[in-house]
């Protein structure tokens, strides 16, 4: 029987990332497109463990690939694809979420609300849509971890990032993300055994 290691399919995705991210430089649409269809839903559900903005989130995306395609031919040769497009998806949203701020601010000079009850609606599809999603309890645990324990912990556990990795994402040294994930773990030991115990 034989086993397949995770080192050995990182290795390929890296492989395979590598491959399209050349090729997309190269103006190939359908290397473009392969990464957006690879990473289309691990950015979504990452975007979504930032903040519970479906439609912003999936702009941001948007946003994330037609810009690479609009830089081509400026972008460097990145040896990992993945922390990149993970990184680059963080500054996206945070960017959307200061654009939004900003339009909400000017709104509210020209008194325009968004009711209490669009939002309600907002937070329950998106809350549906992460039920569909399996392993569902430990999302819902990791739900409950705050800031940067919250986003390592997706990127960890959700999205198989080494520690290096999200350190990169996140732009922080390799310890803070071990203690971000100690700290996560600890909390999610204790939230689980509870829901288990109920």
């Amino acid at each position: 029987m034989h086993i397949i290691r995770i080192s050995d399919m990182n290795g390929k995705n890296k492989l395979e990332d590598n491959h399209l991210w050349l090729l997309l430089r190269k103006d190939d649409r359908e290397a473009l497109s392969g990464l957006f269809k690879k990473y289309y839903k691990p950015l979504l559900n990452y975007g979504l463990s930032l903040v519970f903005q479906r439609e912003l989130i999936k702009d941001s995306i948007q946003e994330l690939f037609y810009t690479i395609w609009e830089s081509r031919e400026r972008l460097k040769d990145i040896e990992y694809i993945r922390p990149y497009l993970f990184a680059s998806m963080r500054r996206m949203v945070y960017r959307q979420l200061s654009i939004q701020d900003r339009r909400h601010k000017r709104d509210e000079l020209y008194q325009v609300e968004t009711t209490d009850m669009e939002l309600n609606a907002e937070q329950i599809i998106v809350m549906e849509e992460l039920k569909k999603e399996k392993s569902e309890r430990l999302r819902l645990a990791i739900q409950q971890l705050k800031g940067r324990n919250r986003e390592a912990a997706f990127l960890k556990f959700y999205n198989g990032l080494s520690n290096s990795e999200i350190a990169e994402v996140m732009g922080v040294s390799d310890q803070s993300v071990y203690n971000y994930i100690y700290r996560a773990v600890t909390i999610l030991q204790e939230s689980l055994n509870i829901s288990i115990s109920a």
